[in-house]
């Protein structure tokens, strides 16, 4: 089957290739933004991160992604980031290669992936998405006991990795890309242990407008003023289900201070406070009164990305009751900046391989 799919992709490319005579000489219009659509035909290989996983080693997943994605071309983009970002929304549909255990699955991604290198035929890019998932095999303790990976039906996917990009005609480009992917319900039910495979994948772009990438000139992002400084005071709320048919919400609040030392990079520094009523649950069970109150700090890494911050936090807790949980966490989020000012977004939180929670945020730029 991955031979197949593999061999009609190559087709497909060979005949465009051979059907177009070359780049066409006539002057594109100048353009802000075009639309594109896409295919990709995915091969992967399960990660086995605890020995609970077992029934699902040498799960070698394969999936089909359709995307439809919105490529920023004009010299405003360029100036954000000295490249031209695309965003996009992927459909993938996933067999895991296991379907006893893991079954099948759908995974809709927003994505950000900005182009460099666009000199020539030949561009690079690298990606960044969050999104929602639906599977249909989750944890049972009758009919699926082995499935620790999740639990619901609905799931939260990640996705980071980067891509090549040959341009065979004025719209048409043949993509190879290699990507790590994750999913897990986010800590909503237990067992969550998620499902991590990497992934390469072939196939093509196909642009609706004529366009080019325009060669302007690279500015040091030191010209362009002093390296950015924000403090961002930022409000949460992350949502589990410790048990079926009790839902819980956690609010909580973090302070953050970033600094810019690349032009597209920042470091941070920040805590955070949160009243976790999930801990709550598992106090209130051990027959504990302590407060459910935890608080952390927390260093990490901005890719500045225009409107866009994907950021990773590395943090330790100066208060955790939670007897479930090690004294160190990681955070992963994507926020927004709807202005100077305002920014909204999610983020991930995490204690070694296994998810805690997703949470939505807003914030305010002081």
């Amino acid at each position: 089957m991955v031979s197949r799919g593999l061999e009609i992709i190559v087709l497909v490319a060979v005949f465009l290739a051979a059907t177009t005579f070359g780049f066409s000489q006539q002057a594109v219009p100048e353009r802000a933004l075009v639309r594109s659509v896409g295919a990709k035909f995915h091969v992967g290989s399960v990660l086995i991160h605890s020995r609970e996983l077992r029934p699902i080693e040498d799960s070698y997943p394969l999936g089909l992604e359709l995307d439809f994605a919105w490529h920023k071309i004009s010299q405003r983009a360029w100036e954000s980031c000295m490249c031209y970002p695309r965003m996009g929304i992927a459909l993938t549909y996933w067999d895991y290669d296991n379907p006893d255990v893991l079954g099948q699955g759908v995974t809709g991604l927003f994505y950000i992936e900005p182009f460099f290198n666009t000199r020539g035929r030949v561009n690079y890019s690298v990606r960044m998405g969050f999104g929602l998932s639906y599977q249909n095999s989750p944890y049972d303790p009758v009919e699926n006991p082995d499935n620790l990976s999740y639990s619901t039906y609905l799931a939260f996917p990640l996705q980071l990795g980067g891509s090549v990009h040959y341009r065979l005609a004025p719209r048409w480009m043949l993509d190879g890309m290699l990507v790590y992917n994750h999913f897990s319900n986010g800590g909503v039910r237990k067992p969550n242990k998620g499902i991590n495979w990497p992934s390469i994948g072939l196939g093509f772009s196909y642009y609706l407008e004529d366009f080019e990438f325009k060669q302007r000139a690279e500015v040091d992002w030191r010209k362009n003023g002093p390296p950015q400084k924000r403090l961002d005071v930022t409000m949460f709320l992350s949502y589990e289900e410790p048990r079926e048919n009790l839902f819980v919400f956690s609010p909580g609040l973090e302070v953050k201070w970033s600094r810019q030392f690349a032009r597209l990079n920042a470091y941070t520094l920040g805590g955070e406070f949160m009243y976790d009523n999930g801990t709550g649950f598992v106090l209130d069970q051990e027959g504990d009164s302590t407060t459910p109150l935890k608080a952390g700090l927390a260093a990490g890494h901005e890719f500045l990305l225009g409107k866009f911050l994907f950021s990773q936090q590395f943090g330790a807790y100066l208060y955790n009751p939670n007897p479930e949980h090690p004294d160190f966490y990681q955070r992963y989020g994507l926020v927004y900046r709807i202005n100077k000012r305002f920014s909204a977004g999610i983020s991930l939180k995490a204690h070694g391989h296994v998810a805690n929670f997703l949470d939505a945020r807003v914030g305010v730029t002081l």
